[in-house]
C-alpha cells in the first residue's frame, strides 16, 4: 500500500496511508494533507493523484481537474522542480518549502518497472563513470561537445587547456552564471581554484565556491545536482551559498585513472528561473570525463618535460663535477700515483685531488661528504675549492685542515652535515709523507715485503670530521716512504660494497685484493682494488660513491729487473 512518511516539518515519522485518489497538500485547513502553518507554503500548494494504481504529483492549485495557478515557492521531487505532472516512485522525496515527506510504494514500483520502464525523475547523483547517451542531447549541445573534445585533444599545456575547458562550458550551459575549476593540492588537503569565470567579469575577484558541495562531490566521486542549494537538505548551508545567492548548481568530479578524484568542475546560477536539468548533469559528466583525461595527459606531459630537464641538468652537473677531479695523475720523479672515482648517482659527494705545493711538495686529498645526490655534490664543490685555498695559504698540513674545518663549519652546521677527509702531503726531497686524518677511514700503508697492510695514522692522531666543531685542533704524523712502499686511501663506498648475501667487502676484502699476486705499484693497486669491488658486488646496485687514491715510491731495482 502506498503512503507518505513525514521526514521534516512536524510529526516527523508519521505515516499517511494513500488509500484515496486525490490528496491536496497545503496550509489551508480544508486540504487533505495540511502542512503546518508556514508563510512560504501556498494555501493549495500541490496535489497527488492516483491514476490506474499509479501516483502522480502536480504543483499548484486545481479546480475541476484544471490547473489554475502554480504554488508560490514550488514543489520538488528529489530536489528537482516539478514543472509538469510527474510520476512518483518508491523512496521519492517530496519537498514543499521546509516540509519534507517520502513516498513509499515498493510493490507498485516493481510493477511500474516491469510494465512501463523508468519514467520518473532521477536522483540527482551520478557516478562519474555513468554512460551518457549522446544521441539524446540536442544537436547544438552535441556540436559543442564535439568542439570541446577537439579542443581538449589539441593541447598538452595546462595553462592553455584549463581556460578552454571553462570557455566551452559557458557556451554549452547558457544558464550558468559562474564556473569554477578546482583541484586538490597538498596531498588532498587543500582546494585550489585554478580557473574562476563569471558572466560578469567584475564579479570574478570576489567569487567563491561552496566547499561543502565540492567536498561531498570529491568524497563520493559522484556528480551532484541541486535545484536550489539554499534549500537543499544535502548541502550544509554555507556563507558562500548565502552571499552569492547560489540557486541551481552542478558539481562533477575530475577523476584520475586510478579512480581517485583530483578536482571538480562546478557550475551554478544566481537566478531562480535558471535551472540545470538532469540532462545537463549527464552532459557535464561527459565533459568532465574528457577533461579529466586531457588534464591527466597534460600533467604526464609536464612531468615528462620536467624529468627530461632534470636529466639534462644532472648530466651537466655530472660533467661539472668531474671537472673538479684530476684528469691525469701528477708526474713526480721517483713516485707513482693512481686514482678512481665512481659516483652512485649522477652526482656524488666524494672528492679527491692532487694539489702542488711550495718547495716541490704535493698534497693528495681524499674527502667524503655525508649523504649523496645534489646537496652532497654542492658541498663537494666547495670542499674542492676550499681545500686548494687552505693548502696553498697554510704550509703546515694540520693547521691547513683546521682552517678548512672553520670554512666549512659555517655551511655544514645549519644542514647537520659533515665531511671526512684524509690528507697526505708528499715531500719527495726527503721521502716522507705528512698525514692528517679528519674522521676518515685510516689510509693503509704497504711496506715492501710485508704480508699485510697497516693503518698509516695512529688512533690518537685521527680527529673529528670537518664541519662538526669550529676551531678544532688537528694533529699530524709523518711516515717515511722507502722504495716499493705504497699508501692507499679510500672512501666507505669501497668497504661498504655488498654481495648478493649482503656481505660487505670490508677491510678484509681490501687486504686480500691488494696482496694477491703480481707486482705492486700505485696504479696496479687501484686497478686491482676496483676490479675486486666490482666482482664482489656483481648483480648488486651501487649504494655509495666509490673513490680511492694510491701513491707509492717506485722501487728502482724492481723496475730494472
Amino acid at each position: 500500500m502506498a503512503s507518505l512518511q513525514i521526514l521534516k516539518g512536524g510529526e516527523e515519522g508519521k505515516v499517511i496511508p494513500l488509500t484515496g485518489n486525490v490528496y491536496v497538500l497545503g496550509r489551508n485547513p480544508d486540504c487533505t494533507i495540511v502542512i503546518p502553518t508556514m508563510n512560504s507554503v501556498s494555501r493549495y500548494h500541490a496535489q497527488i493523484t492516483r491514476v490506474n494504481d499509479r501516483f502522480f504529483i502536480d504543483d499548484g492549485k486545481f479546480e475541476e481537474g484544471v490547473l489554475k495557478e502554480r504554488s508560490r515557492n514550488g514543489t520538488f521531487i528529489n530536489n528537482q522542480a516539478v514543472n509538469a505532472r510527474t510520476v512518483l516512485r518508491h523512496n521519492d522525496k517530496i519537498r514543499i518549502c521546509d516540509y519534507v515527506v517520502v513516498f513509499r510504494d515498493e510493490e507498485g514500483d516493481e510493477e511500474q518497472e516491469s510494465e512501463h520502464g523508468d519514467q520518473t525523475t532521477v536522483e540527482a547523483m551520478l557516478d562519474h563513470s555513468s554512460h551518457v547517451l549522446l544521441d539524446q542531447q540536442p544537436v547544438e549541445k552535441l556540436r559543442n561537445l564535439i568542439e570541446i573534445s577537439g579542443n581538449l585533444s589539441r593541447t598538452l599545456e595546462l595553462t592553455q587547456l584549463l581556460p578552454k575547458i571553462v570557455d566551452n562550458l559557458f557556451n554549452l550551459f547558457r544558464q550558468a552564471d559562474r564556473c569554477f575549476l578546482i583541484q586538490l593540492e597538498d596531498a588532498g588537503n587543500k582546494l585550489v581554484p585554478r580557473i574562476i569565470k563569471t558572466r560578469r567579469p567584475q564579479d570574478e575577484p570576489n567569487a567563491r565556491f561552496s566547499r561543502s558541495i565540492v567536498r561531498r562531490c570529491l568524497e563520493t566521486t559522484q556528480a551532484f545536482l541541486s535545484d536550489d542549494a539554499s534549500r537543499d537538505d544535502r548541502v550544509q548551508l554555507s556563507q558562500s551559498v548565502v552571499d552569492f545567492r547560489i540557486r541551481s548548481v552542478m558539481c562533477v568530479p575530475l577523476v584520475a585513472a586510478d579512480g581517485k578524484g583530483f578536482g571538480v568542475i562546478q557550475l551554478d546560477t544566481q537566478d531562480r528561473s535558471k535551472k540545470f536539468t538532469q540532462e545537463d548533469l549527464k552532459l557535464l559528466v561527459c565533459v568532465a570525463n574528457q577533461a579529466s583525461v586531457a588534464m591527466e595527459n597534460a600533467k604526464l606531459h609536464t612531468d615528462a618535460l620536467l624529468r627530461e630537464r632534470l636529466k639534462r641538468d644532472l648530466e651537466l652537473a655530472h660533467q661539472v663535477q668531474l671537472s673538479f677531479l684530476p684528469r691525469t695523475v701528477p708526474v713526480v720523479k721517483g713516485y707513482e700515483f693512481g686514482g678512481h672515482y665512481e659516483s652512485a648517482l649522477e652526482v656524488g659527494g666524494d672528492y679527491y685531488g692532487f694539489i702542488p705545493l711550495a718547495d716541490g711538495r704535493l698534497a693528495v686529498a681524499l674527502g667524503d661528504v655525508a649523504g649523496k645526490g645534489v646537496s652532497a655534490a654542492l658541498l663537494m664543490a666547495k670542499l674542492s675549492s676550499d681545500t686548494r685555498f687552505c693548502l696553498s695559504t697554510e704550509p703546515d698540513p694540520a693547521r691547513a685542515v683546521r682552517k678548512l674545518n672553520d670554512l666549512l663549519y659555517e655551511f655544514t652546521s645549519p644542514m647537520d652535515r659533515f665531511v671526512t677527509l684524509a690528507l697526505a702531503v708528499v715531500d719527495p726531497a726527503n721521502h716522507t709523507v705528512t698525514l692528517v686524518n679528519a674522521g676518515h677511514l685510516p689510509p693503509l700503508v704497504y711496506r715492501r715485503g710485508a704480508t699485510e697492510l697497516q693503518d698509516a695514522v695512529p688512533n690518537n692522531v685521527s680527529g673529528l670530521p670537518l664541519g662538526v666543531m669550529e676551531g678544532y685542533e688537528y694533529n699530524s704524523c709523518q711516515l717515511p716512504l722507502h722504495p716499493g712502499d705504497n699508501l692507499v686511501m679510500f672512501t666507505d663506498g669501497v668497504t661498504d660494497a655488498t654481495d648478493v648475501r649482503n656481505t660487505q667487502f670490508g677491510l678484509k676484502g681490501i687486504q686480500t685484493a691488494l696482496l694477491q699476486g703480481g707486482g705492486i705499484s700505485a696504479k696496479s693497486l687501484v686497478e686491482r682494488l676496483v676490479r675486486a669491488v666490482h666482482v664482489h658486488s656483481t648483480n648488486q646496485s651501487q649504494q655509495d660513491d666509490i673513490t680511492l687514491v694510491a701513491l707509492g715510491r717506485v722501487d728502482v731495482q724492481e723496475r730494472g729487473a
